[in-house]
């Protein structure tokens, strides 16, 4: 049996939040083709790039990608952050490369919908635009310097506790542990040790007071939801606080606001974002947006953020 596609997911075995979408694409009754990249092994495929057409076997079923195709979900960031250190066997790494660049190569489909584009996504994820175009859009920006100068005063610090983050997101191996990096709030001079000059952080304003917004935005559609514990703002990273402690509630941000995440995203070359805001000092501050940030633990009958991407992505260009 052939399958036309119309929808093409490119994701991983672990992307639980992209199953939603896919009982949404099957429910109004669009044929997708969702390729996990742990998986690409077990599938025959067949790429050509000038047509484009691409043809996928696996036993007895064949799906075509070709002028049909309608829309591609992008899952999957563009920085390799799944560090293997030195124990990768050669056909590991062969496979690794070869898959990853073959995915890549799905960019051929040029005429279809991304949601969002690698190249969109490559800048998207770079943390110093994000700041950049957020100031420029309005928002409010921490003061930030991202440094390995032990040796320098950040304006961030100002006789003040700091934020340290790491520049990009940080995924390590230490052997069998997985190490990754959360925000610390310490004063400056915590931070400013002579291994500093390794590789640099970012400094940037604590904000001590706030409130924690996650605004989820698929093209003009939006929801916020505020981040809480005991009624109250987490202080540091929320995301070290257990999850039956946290409180999910919806939030309604100001026009304006909302206005400035929807700039924020089309100016990312965006269709879809996943906006980190903090409410702190009567101000509304960005944090970060992920171009291909997690949004399950979101969706809900109040919030059907799973059915606005599936509507997306069924949408004829």
């Amino acid at each position: 049996m052939t399958y036309q596609v119309e929808v093409l997911i490119l994701t991983s075995d672990l992307d639980f939040a992209t199953d939603r979408v896919c009982r949404e694409l099957t429910r109004r009754g669009t044929t997708f083709l969702r390729l996990n990249r742990e998986r690409l092994p077990e599938v025959l495929v067949a790429l050509d790039p000038v047509e484009p057409r691409l043809t996928c076997r696996n036993d007895d079923l064949t799906w075509t990608v070709g002028p049909e195709l309608r829309s591609v979900w992008w899952r999957q960031g563009t920085f390799d952050r799944n560090v293997a250190g030195g124990g990768a066997t050669l056909q590991d790494q062969l496979e690794r490369s070869q898959w990853s660049a073959f995915m890549r190569s799905m960019m051929a489909f040029g005429r279809a919908r991304w949601f969002n584009h690698l190249s969109a996504v490559y800048r998207a994820e770079t943390k110093a635009v994000q700041l950049a175009e957020a100031a420029r859009v309005g928002f409010h920006v921490p003061r930030t310097v991202m440094t390995n100068d032990p040796g320098i005063n950040p304006p961030a610090a100002d006789g003040q506790l700091v934020a340290i983050k790491s520049v990009d997101t940080l995924l390590l191996r230490d052997g069998p542990d997985q190490l990754f990096g959360y925000t610390s709030i310490m004063a400056w001079n915590d931070a400013a040790v002579p291994e500093l000059t390794a590789a640099p952080l970012t400094v940037q304003q604590a904000l001590l007071e706030k409130i924690d917004l996650r605004v989820t935005v698929v093209e003009d559609r939006l929801w916020c939801t505020s981040i809480k514990r005991g009624g109250t703002g987490i202080q540091g990273d929320w995301r070290l606080t257990a999850k039956d402690q946290l409180e999910i509630v919806d939030h309604v941000l100001s026009h304006e606001d909302a206005d400035r995440c929807r700039e924020l995203v089309a100016s990312l070359g965006l269709r879809y974002g996943a906006i980190d805001l903090a409410m702190a000092a009567g101000r509304t501050w960005f944090i970060e947006v992920n171009p291909t940030g997690e949004w399950g633990w979101l969706d809900s009958e109040t919030r059907p953020i799973a059915a606005a991407i599936a509507e997306a992505l069924s949408c004829p260009q």
